[in-house]
């Protein structure tokens, strides 16, 4: 994240930025953030290690943040996942348009935030779920090998051939990957207007309502992190952890 307080920004935004959007984002896709640019490191080179040996990188390139950009040519450099995000109100320094930047409103409006959130977290799971295999000096030195050996899924990109035929490639294709969640259209008769946010508060264990995500859900029960409200919601698709923000993702089911 950038360091200190950029100029153009009001005091402590981005704390609020890391808070109230990244920290969501990153506990939704299954990750546990830690912040690089409030850690003090005894030697540069630990800082070097903890960004190759993490899972998975958020990089926000606003205010023309240097330590991300560094941040992604090291990601880049070793085939790791990699996330970039950025403010509306920052410019994209020379190609990274082509990496698939994600804006959010640095506004942090509380309309906005859920969408970033939920935006963010797909962005998140998705550069895992699709990394290349690491390279061999990396397993050799053991940097960046978590702890239990899982193989890697194969994945087929455009323009990206296997040993095993190209049939093997058409199907694959067939079945093209969503960058992120697509939003339910049309959305059924019984799908009300969306929550304000004291409706949103007042939600409670037991209590439905329909996401435009994720579609008809159950709240299995809600519990406070800090400042967030968190609701464990049972779904068609699966049980799902969310922040409750008021906006147009989460709808009243009528009557």
């Amino acid at each position: 994240m950038p360091s200190g307080e950029p100029s153009g920004y009001p005091q402590g935004h981005v704390n609020r930025v890391y808070d109230f959007v990244i920290a969501p984002a990153c506990r939704m896709a299954g990750y546990w953030p830690a912040r690089a640019d409030v850690t003090t490191y005894a030697d540069p080179l630990e800082a070097v290690k903890e960004l190759v040996d993490s899972d998975i990188v958020l990089c926000d390139v606003s205010a023309k943040n240097l330590n991300a950009l560094y941040a992604i040519s090291v990601r880049h450099a070793l085939n790791l996942p990699v996330t970039i995000i950025k403010d509306t109100q920052s410019s994209i320094p020379f190609g990274l348009t082509d990496l698939g930047v994600i804006g959010y409103d640095e506004s942090l409006r509380i309309d906005t935030v859920q969408k970033a959130i939920e935006v963010i977290g797909e962005a998140l799971k998705n550069a895992v779920e699709l990394k290349k295999e690491r390279y061999e000096l990396l397993n050799r030195l053991e940097i960046g090998l978590p702890e239990v050996q899982v193989p890697a899924p194969v994945v087929f990109e455009t323009n990206t051939y296997s040993s095993q035929g190209s049939q093997e490639i058409d199907e694959e294709k067939s079945k093209p990957k969503e960058p992120r969640l697509p939003i339910i259209s049309p959305l059924p008769d019984y799908v009300g207007d969306a929550f304000n946010e004291e409706q949103i508060d007042q939600l409670k264990a037991g209590d439905t309502f329909f996401h435009l995500n994720h579609g008809k859900g159950k709240i299995n029960f809600v519990k406070k992190s800090g400042k967030e409200k968190l609701a464990n919601i049972a779904f068609d698709s699966g049980t799902k952890l969310l922040v409750l923000v008021a906006s147009d993702f989460f709808r009243r089911i009528k009557d």
